[in-house]
């Protein structure tokens, strides 16, 4: 790791936040850094298989390597935001975006753990995800969810983000949102 600290960007700690969910319940979220490997695994090996499936697009578990690159971001290109309850180390939930071979968008994704859906939590994750995306730069935003995910599309509607089925797989929708870039915004 000491080796990657010279080529990544440093921690961003500005993007940890406080917030309260809709039952009360008062979360922290904050950047993912590499030390959250074990939460990371022990939060991806508590989903449902219907959550796994919707997150993933398959029935799939994640590899060991694949687990280690969700938590190693280079947050000059990319980012990922977990949620964590106050006082707790558990993850409750992950909102991430990758960037595109074009650098000004990228891909996003969000999970929520099963025990955590329906109180505000992904709505919270993917607004502060959207923050981070306009501070750094990013014009829009794109993803892909299962059709039959009413919640996720429901949320990224609310959001701003436009859904449309792809035409090779009705079974998917993408979303987007185009986004002003904080430097926009400021004048």
């Amino acid at each position: 790791m000491n080796a990657d600290r010279g080529r990544w960007a440093a921690y961003p700690t500005h993007l940890a936040a406080k917030g309260t969910l809709r039952d009360g319940t008062l979360v922290s979220v904050r950047p993912i850094h590499a030390a959250d490997l074990r939460l990371e695994c022990a939060f991806v090996a508590g989903l449902s298989s219907q959550t796994r499936y919707e997150r993933l697009l398959s029935a799939r578990r994640l590899l060991p390597g694949e687990l280690r690159r969700l938590t190693r971001i280079d947050y000059r290109r990319d980012m990922a935001l977990v949620a964590q309850r106050e006082g707790a180390p558990a993850l409750l939930g992950v909102a991430r975006y990758v960037r595109l071979d074009d650098p000004s968008g990228a891909e996003i994704a969000l999970v929520v753990g099963d025990a955590w859906q329906g109180r505000g939590l992904g709505e919270l994750l993917l607004r502060r995800l959207l923050d981070a995306a306009r501070q750094h730069d990013l014009d829009r935003l794109e993803g892909l969810t299962l059709s039959t995910n009413l919640r996720m599309l429901a949320l990224a509607r609310k959001l701003g983000f436009a859904a449309h089925r792809e035409l090779q797989d009705a079974t998917l929708t993408g979303l987007s949102c185009r986004l002003a870039p904080a430097r926009l915004r400021a004048s």
